[in-house]
């Protein structure tokens, strides 16, 4: 099983892991941790390490680069950037609120003009 793998199908059994430096923290609910899961978490640990670590930077980043309000590539629907999760979701402008629309298009004239966003 890969890492992503792993770590999606020990969030769903509510396992929590963290990095701390070179160490892996587990976080479980008793019930969960057996001996199969310590067997895995051990053959595993430097990949979910490297996994972790990674989405820990991706995050990082997400967070740096905030909540982005953009026109998406299909018209008629407008492209959030999530700084929590660091995803991108089309939503239907029809059935954004008025701000967020007058965000995309204060968005979309930056652009134009050739200042930052």
């Amino acid at each position: 099983m890969s890492a992503p793998a792993l770590v999606k199908h020990l969030r769903r059994r509510d396992v929590r892991l963290r990095v701390v430096e070179d160490r892996l923290l587990v976080d479980a609910p008793a019930s969960v941790v057996d001996a199969e899961l310590r067997q895995m978490l051990s053959e595993h640990k430097p990949a979910l390490l490297r996994h972790l670590r990674q989405e820990q930077r991706e995050l990082e980043e997400a967070n740096n680069r905030g909540l982005v309000i953009r026109w998406s590539d299909q018209p008629g629907w407008i492209s959030l950037h999530d700084p929590t999760t660091g995803e991108w979701h089309d939503v239907r402008a029809s059935e954004c609120l008025p701000g967020i629309v007058e965000a995309a298009k204060d968005h979309r004239k930056r652009l134009r003009d050739g200042s930052n966003c």
